[in-house]
């Protein structure tokens, strides 16, 4: 039996199956004061991944590893499975090499959130870490240089199709079962493949979802997501072919953090900064099109125009960056909303 065999049978890849796990959640309808399009009979419901996985990028990890062991391109005594990660995708393919017996290196950028960088620290075993201070080479095109050595192996999911096509079967079944026919999908771009793999299951299944992906604006750092610069730069998923550059739309720091947070009290699980950046570009989208006259095109037979803000990540990774962004100025209180379009300009 070939080496790549014996990897595929390990019985971690059956306890693993997330066909098996519930992994997307959707809150109930936001109250008027997250939603300052009420009046326009428009719903904003949160779809959070973290479910029995511990994050999407989970089963993105999953499917890189399976990937590579499939072809043949990681097997028993190589030297090295090397990714560049923001920390999750890192995380999970690092306990899945340490399960497998495969020394895995997570590169990761040197201001990463110190809980992420832990998290990899902690792995231990086969497992190590390569931070990257103020390079002249992104931890992506490092991570691609490494993975190209004798007996290395860069899955990279910024290249890889298994990355969309886990979005595509196993998050987006479950969110258009928990959901329904939505009108808009707000989704935080980082590889570009969750917009991807969750545009290629409406197109297939003739939904008329529209799916739009949010980036941070330049200048700008939300964990997890990227500029439209660093996607030109590192990404080489398809995603002109799903998205034009004038259908993304761009926050900031600052909102993206406070977003999340006035969202806690009203979503089954609390969810991350990539999040608020998501909300933050539904917010400026929905602005948009209601200035201009043309949000009737959404709307829906029952007269509601429904949208979905897709949260990849919880809170509990950035809890130093919540009270470094959120700091005396600004008012830790969920009680006395603020003006929610103040925040995302």
């Amino acid at each position: 039996m070939s080496t790549h065999q014996n990897l595929l049978r390990h019985p971690f890849w059956e306890e693993s199956d997330p066909s098996r796990m519930r992994l997307v959640r959707v809150s109930r309808e936001f109250p008027p004061e997250l939603n300052p399009f009420v009046r326009q009979n428009v719903v904003i419901k949160a779809a959070g991944v973290p479910g029995e996985a511990p994050h999407s990028k989970w089963i993105v990890a999953r499917e890189g590893i399976l990937d590579g062991i499939r072809h043949g391109f990681i097997t028993p005594g190589m030297k090295k499975v090397v990714e560049a990660t923001s920390g999750n995708t890192g995380n999970g393919m690092g306990i899945m090499c340490n399960i497998l017996g495969i020394p895995f290196v997570a590169m990761m950028s040197g201001d990463a959130p110190q809980e992420k960088i832990n998290a990899i620290r902690t792995l231990g075993r086969g497992t190590s870490l390569q931070l990257l201070f103020d390079s002249e080479e992104t931890t992506v095109a490092c991570a691609r240089r490494l993975g190209r050595q004798d007996g290395w192996y860069n899955p990279c999911q910024y290249d890889g199709i298994w990355n969309p096509l886990a979005h595509f079967q196993y998050h987006a079944p479950q969110l258009w079962a928990a959901q329904g026919d939505m009108a808009l999908l707000f989704v935080p771009g980082g590889t570009m493949g969750t917009p991807i793999g969750l545009s290629m299951y409406a197109r297939e299944k003739g939904h008329r979802t529209k799916v739009i992906p949010v980036l941070c604006a330049e200048g700008q750092e939300v964990p997890g997501v990227r500029t439209l610069s660093s996607i030109n730069e590192d990404v080489r998923q398809p995603w002109k072919e799903f998205f034009r550059e004038e259908d993304l739309q761009f926050g900031s720091r600052h909102a993206a953090f406070y977003l999340s947070f006035l969202t806690w009290p009203h979503v089954p699980q609390m969810l991350g900064p990539s999040f608020g950046l998501a909300f933050t570009g539904a917010l400026k989208f929905l602005r948009k099109h209601r200035n201009s006259g043309t949000l009737d095109q959404f709307r829906g037979n029952d007269g509601k125009i429904q949208v979905i803000i897709f949260g990849p990540d919880d809170y509990k990774p950035y809890m130093a960056l919540y009270m470094g962004v959120l700091n005396r100025k600004t008012e830790l209180s969920a009680k006395t909303m603020p003006n929610l379009m103040h925040i995302i300009d």
